[in-house]
């Protein structure tokens, strides 16, 4: 499609979507049905229809949506299809016969459909009233209110069905999950975007400002962003907290609950919090360096307030799937830094739960059932192509740094909710790495490219691992089970791992065993990421459009419906 049919297509089909979620929003007050449940519908609601006004401000209105400043024609069609079934999942609402509709709708009028303009206002003097949660009343006046909104309502049936309790619940539910893609997107987008714009600086600046940015939760990957434009020498230790005595569950380098004694000035007892814990320990020297006792070198320091940073920044990007960071600690007695995490909202403050650990449980109820694999698989995935876009590598990609808690209220494992932990120092593809820091033990070295630790890190190699993990996911066996059954029965601890021969075991096993399990389009992802498809092509403003299309997306459950 030209980019004019894509900018008119895109924005006719806004302007409906907008319209519609609005008129459903309105509505929703005057249905006989206006109660508690409903209203929290109706607030979910609003925050996606929210997104959707800025959406249109941020790209579509008095703004260039093509060109040197503009979205990729990719991007924008990939944005039109979310549009279209946005569309789809409330054009039923049509019945409504909303007067505001009617007056703007695109789909009424003509005149307005293909048309490169918003007819309609989306600012401030067009305001979105908030949902007002209704106060409990008695069974007796509830059900005296039901019996009259009912009588009123006996003429206007086909309408108020709409309001269904069931009804309106799918729909938003819906609604909800098609705004989560175009959330999901916007970053991805937004970055092939910036690459092409030569002042980037001062647009990082003055976008991280914007309040459209803001809701449509662009800030936390613009700030990203600008922070990968910063040298070492502007890295502080202004994340860093002293007076504090950190205690974990575990001594090893893996997240673990712990607590923090933080002791205040003026007070005889130290304020003790339930956390998280992280240890990073120091690094050893290069051979020929002299560093003193109880003390990390300059690049460790500097890498240790980078990695604060960009812990500190993703803490509010829901799409990153990063633990809320709080600040870190230095231990030089025990010769390292505690990273101090928050538990995530509705956790359990308990220990978390690694991928790795869950599918070598023999439990049945740590086995994911089919259609969440495919969601963790594609979150991590996503997770991981949003840090490469913003300029940030992860480099300890493995299934033990995918980490899942418990629900706080049913305290069952919330499997829709995976985080990314254990970053390793990370710095973007032209930065310094360093071998020392990566991972040596035999079982964990299964998840590192053939290059390493030879060649620089690169996104190349992050996604190397991520197919590793997606294996795992796939076929419910981890790394180095694959490997022994491969290398009939060899013990990682005495074996000395060919990581060639490695990959190739792993690529066998990927093309017998994932398409009976998650189809062939899942297969394609796991070898892309394996084989080196993308060599050389990972530092393109092309790429993420590529890594979108042929990894993301074929990790969606939807593929097996289409290869049917």
């Amino acid at each position: 499609m030209d980019p004019f049919s894509l900018t008119v297509g895109l924005i006719t089909v806004f302007k409906e979507v907008y319209l519609l979620s609005r008129c459903v929003y309105d509505a929703c007050r005057s249905a006989r049905a206006s109660d508690e449940e409903r209203e929290k519908l109706r607030h979910d609601l609003r925050y996606d229809l929210l997104r959707i006004r800025s959406f249109g401000r941020y790209y579509l209105k008095n703004k260039e949506i093509f060109g040197d400043k503009g979205l990729d024609s990719h991007w924008a069609s990939m944005l039109l299809d979310i549009f279209e079934d946005l569309r789809k999942s409330l054009n039923d609402y049509k019945k409504l016969d909303d007067p505001y509709y009617k007056q703007w709708s695109p789909y009424v009028n003509e005149n307005m459909y293909d048309t490169p303009i918003i007819e309609f206002p989306l600012d401030e003097t067009d305001p979105i009233p908030p949902a007002i949660i209704p106060k409990k009343i008695s069974l007796t006046l509830s059900i005296f209110n039901r019996a009259k909104e009912t009588t009123k309502a006996a003429g206007k049936s086909a309408k108020w069905a709409l309001f269904d309790k069931k009804r309106l619940e799918v729909t938003v539910a819906s609604f909800r999950q098609e705004t989560e893609k175009l959330t999901g997107l916007l970053p991805l987008a937004q970055s092939a975007q910036f690459s092409k714009i030569d002042n980037k600086i001062d647009a990082l600046a003055a976008t991280i400002l914007d309040h459209d940015a803001k809701v449509l939760g662009l800030v936390p990957h613009l700030q990203l962003m600008e922070f990968n434009e910063q040298d070492e020498d502007s890295y502080t230790d202004a994340n860093e907290v002293k007076n504090c005595t950190v205690k974990s569950a575990s001594f090893d380098c893996e997240l673990s609950a712990g607590t923090v004694e933080l002791k205040r000035e003026g007070r005889k007892v130290p304020d003790i919090e339930s956390v998280l814990v992280e240890l990073k320990r120091y690094p050893p020297p290069e051979d020929g360096e002299d560093v003193g006792m109880n003390s990390p070198d300059s690049d460790t320091q500097a890498n240790v307030r980078r990695l604060a940073g960009l812990l500190k920044i993703s803490s509010s990007g829901s799409e990153l799937r990063t633990l809320p960071f709080k600040y870190y600690v230095h231990e030089p007695k025990e010769e390292r830094y505690a990273f101090i995490f928050g538990y995530p909202l509705h956790a359990q403050q308990s220990e978390p739960i690694s991928l790795h650990d869950l599918v070598k449980s023999s439990v049945p109820e740590a086995r994911f059932p089919l259609a969440t694999r495919f969601q963790v698989a594609q979150m991590i995935a996503q997770s991981i192509g949003v840090f490469h876009a913003d300029g940030w590598l992860h480099k300890s990609v493995c299934s033990r740094s995918v980490v899942f808690f418990k629900e706080r209220s049913k305290k069952s494992l919330m499997l829709e909710s995976p985080y990314l932990v254990d970053f390793g120092y990370s710095r973007p593809e032209e930065g310094k790495t360093f071998a020392r820091y990566q991972q040596t033990t035999n079982s964990e070295a299964l998840y590192l490219h053939p290059d390493r630790p030879r060649m620089t890190f690169t996104k190349l190699h992050d996604i190397y691992a991520l197919g590793v993990v997606l294996l795992e996911i796939a076929t419910w066996k981890v790394a180095e089970d694959h490997f022994e059954s491969a290398t009939k029965g060899l013990d990682l601890n005495t074996t000395t791992v060919d990581k060639e021969e490695v990959r190739e075991k792993f690529l066998s096993i990927a093309k017998r065993s994932i398409p009976y399990h998650m189809g062939v389009a899942y297969m394609e992802a796991v070898i892309a990421c394996l084989d080196d498809t993308y060599r050389g092509h990972t530092a393109t403003s092309e790429f993420m459009e590529t890594f979108q299309r042929e990894i993301i997306e074929k990790l969606s459950a939807k593929q097996l419906l289409l290869n049917q």
